[in-house]
């Protein structure tokens, strides 16, 4: 599975381009903004995305949704039920303190725990990872040696996300932790949805923030 990070926005969120080279398919985590451009990166790599996957509906993590689905209709949108209903509730995606962004289309397929995206040999595995934000997820890539975890917001390189933002919980995001992420091999690559990636064993050994 080829992997490829865009730092889109203002905020800088990582974009992830995740394509399977036998297929051509794929998915695309987290268009955070500049839809058009990560769109064009996509045709620059041969890759047509079946699902456009959001981790959690914080406007920085949504705002080129829009964009990438007209560039691509028959991509699916996906997120959990809770992400879904914070999509049109703009105090709480926050969207006035940020900013206008373009609304995100409906999802076509709403995600929960355990939930697989399969992409040509590539799979995806939903896990549920609420703290950060309510119906937040993370994506696990179960098949991959190393695995690779996409993780959004819930784990940063030496630290991890906020939870005073509207809905946010910091005993839930630490149970998230404990229980979805340290529960990995040390090995598993961390994808976070801001910075650069890290690991597990890395984060259990140095990041003062885990439980």
């Amino acid at each position: 599975m080829k992997i490829v990070r865009l730092e889109v926005g203002p905020l800088a969120t990582n974009a992830y381009l995740l394509k399977d080279d036998a297929s051509q398919d794929g998915a695309v985590i987290d268009p955070g903004a500049e839809g058009a451009r990560i769109a064009r990166r996509c045709a620059d790599i041969g890759l047509v995305p079946l699902y456009i996957v959001i981790t959690h509906a914080h406007p920085d993590h949504i705002g080129g949704a829009a964009a990438l689905k007209d560039a691509f209709p028959s991509a699916q949108v996906c997120l959990s039920h809770a992400g879904a209903v914070r999509l049109v509730d703009a105090d709480t995606q926050l969207s006035i303190p940020l900013g206008d962004v373009r609304p995100s289309p409906p999802p076509s397929m709403v995600l929960k725990e355990g939930d697989e995206l399969g992409f040509g040999a590539g799979l995806l595995r939903v896990l549920s990872t609420p703290g950060h934000m309510p119906g937040s997820i993370c994506l696990l890539a179960p098949g991959e040696s190393p695995q690779h975890l996409f993780c959004g917001d819930l784990v940063f390189r030496d630290s991890v996300g906020r939870t005073d933002f509207p809905g946010g919980d910091t005993e839930l995001l630490q149970a998230s932790i404990r229980d979805k992420v340290l529960t990995l091999p040390d090995e598993t690559v961390l994808h976070p949805g801001h910075g650069p990636e890290t690991s597990v064993g890395r984060e259990r050994q140095h990041n003062p923030y885990f439980p």
